[in-house]
């Protein structure tokens, strides 16, 4: 295996072959993060039904969907920790680690309904890792040119998992399909292990050397000494300020970019999407006269479909306005969807007939939020930090992320159990509105640009240079 690879690895054609290489196995631990976020789709139906031998509650069935974020925070704030002291590489290995023991925990949680609860931290902190450091490591190890398209890996790796998920876990035991999960981050581990460490991490720690050999295998070519040159100097740059969690709030720029970065997720979280997936086969339940399963799958191959269109335009539309669009037609079937379950729920008129919109509604959301704000939001949050406060600005933003998507999801299942299922798309309608608004007005583009660029804009300093896209190397 290890010589296939120095094989592939090795050769001197310049292509992008390499990078689209490290980061495709680098991801596959973001299908096993995807199998995660989609576990409780198909599961939370079997966990409240005979099928699974412990009584559950409803109540008790929503912690196993909101304590996962607990260990999204440990995860993010881990290997962001991790990434700047063991590397880029050996931190992302380190992810399997929990994700192992998650599947471990489900399979024996027919003995104890309490092990899911535990599986669900450990199976957050394998996606909290993941989330926080493989949009940072793709960053570094891609040129500007392609970086947007490689981020795009990141959600559509994710949607994958959930696709397996749904499909086997709707049709197999939860025992059986936690073995089978198992598989994928033994593979994980077999074919990352082979991939270089990032160019800047090695510049971080003054192995000039390493960052040599690293950009000589992810560029495909012998003389890098100008792009190990030009990273050096920026990493130099960036790392001679200062790196403390004081900074990230006191130095301007570091603040600008945090804030910004908050705002965008937090947008993105309160389109409902998180909550939508963990409650997917129930609100399809709730809301349609179809099969759960069936609709569940159309709404994942929908969002698999359109990222894998957004990989072509992500980086020739720019981050800001795709967002912005992206957030209007989200929130405009989230609208859609929330007037229609109120005719249904609250009128006399007879929508029995129309028993399918909802479902295509809802295909129509997907398709909305998957075209920008499911691709776009972790490209922008691995290009708009220092490398002196990424890995802090990272793990904060890790538990942020955390409180959103506990408040989202437990928001939905609280509104949508006792006031009714329209009420949460309403709200999630009209913050989605705000974000399309703040996208498009405050949002800094950074397509295109390199990541010292970049900073330079958030501390003001823009000249003729900075104005014009760039296109060297990160």
């Amino acid at each position: 295996m290890k010589n296939i690879f120095k094989k592939l690895l090795d050769k001197e054609d310049e292509t992008k072959l390499t990078q689209y290489m490290v980061v495709f196995t680098a991801t596959i631990t973001l299908f096993t993060a995807g199998i995660y976020q989609g576990w409780a789709g198909p599961s939370l139906m079997k966990i409240l039904s005979d099928e699974y031998p412990i009584k559950v509650t409803v109540e008790e069935a929503s912690y196993v969907t909101i304590v996962g974020p607990v260990g999204h925070v440990i995860g993010g704030f881990s290997a962001s920790y991790l990434a700047d002291y063991v590397g880029r590489k050996n931190t992302v290995l380190a992810i399997g680690i929990p994700q192992v023991l998650s599947f471990f925990l489900i399979y024996f949680s027919y003995h104890s309904k309490y092990l899911l609860y535990i599986s669900r931290i450990l199976g957050g902190m394998g996606e909290g890792g993941a989330l926080a450091l493989l949009p940072c490591y793709i960053a570094e190890v891609a040129e500007p040119s392609v970086r947007g398209t490689l981020g795009t890996f990141v959600n559509l790796l994710l949607l994958f998992g959930q696709l397996f998920i749904n499909t086997v876990g709707s049709f197999l035991t939860i025992h059986e399909t936690a073995i089978i999960c198992l598989i994928f981050p033994v593979i994980f581990w077999t074919l990352f292990i082979h991939m270089p460490e990032s160019p800047y991490y090695c510049l971080m720690n003054k192995d000039l050397e390493g960052a040599r050999k690293a950009l000589q295998v992810l560029r495909r070519k012998k003389n890098v000494d100008k792009e190990v040159l030009q990273l050096s100097s920026d990493v130099d740059r960036q790392m001679s300020e200062k790196g403390s969690y004081k900074d990230l709030f006191c130095i301007k720029s570091n603040r600008k970019a945090f804030l910004l970065v908050c705002a965008t997720r937090n947008f993105q979280v309160f389109t409902g999407s998180i909550a939508l997936m963990s409650y997917v086969q129930i609100m399809i339940s709730d809301a349609t006269d179809l099969s759960p399963v069936m609709g569940s799958t159309v709404l994942i191959i929908a969002g698999v479909v359109m990222v894998v269109i957004a990989s072509v335009y992500v980086d020739k539309f720019g981050r800001k306005p795709t967002l912005a669009i992206s957030s209007l037609f989200t929130a405009l079937t989230l609208l859609a969807q929330a007037v229609f379950l109120s005719i249904r729920d609250y009128t006399d008129i007879d929508v029995s007939s129309l028993s399918w919109l909802p479902l295509l509604i809802m295909t129509f959301n997907n398709l909305a939020f998957r075209g920008g704000l499911g691709v776009v939001t972790n490209i922008f949050i691995s290009e708009i930090y220092s490398t002196s406060i990424k890995a802090k600005a990272m793990s904060l933003g890790s538990l942020n992320f955390a409180i959103v998507m506990i408040i989202s999801t437990k928001l939905y299942q609280l509104t949508a159990d006792y006031v009714g299922l329209a009420v949460p798309f309403y709200i999630f309608a009209i913050t989605t509105f705000i974000g399309s608004v703040f996208f498009y007005f405050v949002l800094p583009e950074t397509k295109g640009k390199t990541l010292e660029t970049i900073q330079q804009e958030l501390k003001g300093n823009v000249t003729n240079e900075t104005k014009t896209e760039n296109t060297d190397p990160i």
